[in-house]
C-alpha cells in the first residue's frame, strides 16, 4: 500500500511539473516558438518511448523473477536510441509540409534527447524490480524539478532550444544520479541471451506506450505540418489549457488498476467515471462558458478559432479522461491487448479526420477531429467490457 502511495505521488507530481513546462514555455516564447516546441515535442516523446520506455518493464520483470540486471541491456538501449536519433533526423521527409522549414538544429538536439534517454529508462526498470518503489518514485520527482530549474536558466539564454535542452539534461543528470545507487544490483558482465528476452518482451508494451502517447497531440503535428508554427502555437494555447482535464482521470486510474486487477469488479469502474466526471465537468463548463477569457488571461491571445478549440478539446478531454480510466479496467481484467487495439484504432481514425477537416476547417477541425475519434473509442471500450463481463 505504502509503495503504490509514493508512486502516485510522485506521478501526479510529475504530471503537474510537465504541465507547468508546457505553461513557462508558453510563457518565454512566442506564439511561433512555441507552436514549433509542441509540434516536435511529442515527435520526441513518441520516439522515445519506441527506442527506450517499453525496455523498464521488461527489465523489471526478469528482476523480479530473480535474475540480475545486466550491463548489456544498456549498451544495447544506447544502441537502439542511435536509430531513433536516425530517425528523427530524417523525420521532416515523412511529416513534410512546415516540417521541411524548420532550422536542422531543431532536429539535432532532439536527436540528443533521445540519446540522453536510456540511462534513466534503465534506472527505473532496475528499481522497479527490485522493489526499491521509493527510490523510483524520486526518479520522477526529481527529473520533474530539474526539467523546470533548468528550462528557466536555459530558455532565457538560448530560448527555443534551452527548453529542448532542459530536457535532455534533467534526463541525464536524475539517470546518472540514481545509477550510482543501482550498482549493486546490475551484473556487469555481457549477456546476448539477456538482451534477447528483454527486448522481445518490451516491443508490445513500447507500441502501446507510444500508441497512447500520439494519440493527444496527433492533431497538433497535423497542424504543424498543414499550417505552421503560428496556427500550432494558437492550437497548442488550447490544447493547454484543455488538457489539465486530463490529469484527474489519470490520478484516478492509477490506483483503480490494480483494484480490477484484485477484485475483477467493474463497480469500481463506475465509481471512477462518476468521480471523474465531479471533478473534472466544471472545469470543462467554465473553459466552454469562458474560453474567451481563458486563453486572453493566460496567453494574451484574442483568436476566435483558438476560442473555439478551446471548447471543443475541452469536451475532448473530458472523454479521453474516461478512456483512460476504460483501459485501466481493460488492464486489469487481462485485456490490455483489447486496450491497445481500440487507441490504435482511435489513432487511424484520428489521423484520417484530422487530414480531412483541418484542410477544411483549420484548427477548428483538428479539435472536432480529436473529439469524434475520444467519443468514439470510449463507446467501444465501455461496448467491451459489457460484452466481457456478460
Amino acid at each position: 500500500m505504502r509503495e503504490s502511495i509514493y508512486i502516485l505521488i510522485s506521478n501526479i507530481y510529475a504530471k503537474g511539473m510537465a504541465y507547468l513546462f508546457y505553461f513557462l514555455t508558453s510563457f518565454f516564447l512566442k506564439t511561433e516558438s512555441f507552436g514549433i516546441l509542441r509540434g516536435l515535442l511529442p515527435i520526441l516523446d513518441t520516439l522515445t518511448i519506441i527506442f527506450s520506455s517499453g525496455i523498464p518493464v521488461s527489465i523489471a520483470k526478469f528482476s523480479a523473477e530473480g535474475k540480475k540486471v545486466n550491463i548489456s541491456i544498456l549498451i544495447f538501449m544506447f544502441f537502439l536510441s542511435i536509430i531513433g536519433v536516425l530517425v528523427v533526423l530524417n523525420i521532416k521527409y515523412i511529416l513534410g509540409g512546415h516540417y521541411l522549414k524548420l532550422n536542422n538544429l531543431f532536429y539535432i538536439i532532439l536527436g540528443v534527447c533521445i540519446l540522453f534517454s536510456p540511462i534513466v529508462s534503465f534506472v527505473r526498470g532496475t528499481l522497479q524490480g527490485n522493489f526499491r518503489f521509493k527510490e523510483l518514485a524520486l526518479t520522477w520527482i526529481v527529473e520533474s524539478t530539474l526539467k523546470i530549474i533548468f528550462l528557466i536558466i536555459l530558455i532565457n539564454i538560448i530560448k527555443i532550444f534551452g527548453a529542448f535542452l532542459a530536457l535532455a539534461l534533467s534526463s541525464l543528470t536524475t539517470g546518472l544520479i540514481f545509477f550510482i545507487y543501482i550498482r549493486k544490483y546490475i551484473d556487469f558482465s555481457f549477456n546476448f541471451n539477456y538482451i534477447k528476452n528483454i527486448f522481445f518482451y518490451s516491443i508490445p508494451i513500447s507500441l502501446t506506450s507510444s500508441a497512447y502517447r500520439i494519440f493527444g497531440d496527433i492533431d497538433n503535428i497535423i497542424i504543424m505540418s498543414f499550417l505552421g508554427p503560428y496556427w500550432s502555437g494558437i492550437y497548442g494555447y488550447s490544447a493547454l489549457l484543455s488538457r489539465g482535464i486530463i490529469m484527474f482521470s489519470t490520478s484516478i486510474s492509477i490506483p483503480l488498476l490494480p483494484k480490477i486487477a484484485k477484485n475483477k469488479d467493474i463497480r469500481d469502474l463506475y465509481k471512477s467515471v462518476i468521480f471523474n466526471t465531479l471533478l473534472s465537468l466544471p472545469v470543462v463548463i467554465l473553459f466552454i462558458l469562458f474560453s474567451d477569457f481563458f486563453l486572453h488571461l493566460f496567453f494574451g491571445v484574442d483568436n476566435p478559432d483558438g476560442s473555439l478549440s478551446l471548447k471543443i478539446l475541452s469536451i475532448s478531454s473530458l472523454f479521453m479522461g474516461y478512456f483512460y480510466i476504460i483501459s485501466s479496467t481493460l488492464q486489469g481484467l487481462g485485456y490490455a491487448n483489447i486496450s491497445f487495439y481500440i487507441i490504435i484504432f482511435g489513432i487511424s481514425l484520428n489521423i484520417l479526420l484530422n487530414i480531412i477537416l483541418i484542410k477544411n476547417f483549420g484548427i477548428v477541425g483538428g479539435s472536432i477531429a480529436t473529439l469524434t475519434s475520444a467519443v468514439l473509442i470510449v463507446i467501444l471500450g465501455l461496448f467491451t467490457i459489457i460484452k466481457l463481463k456478460c
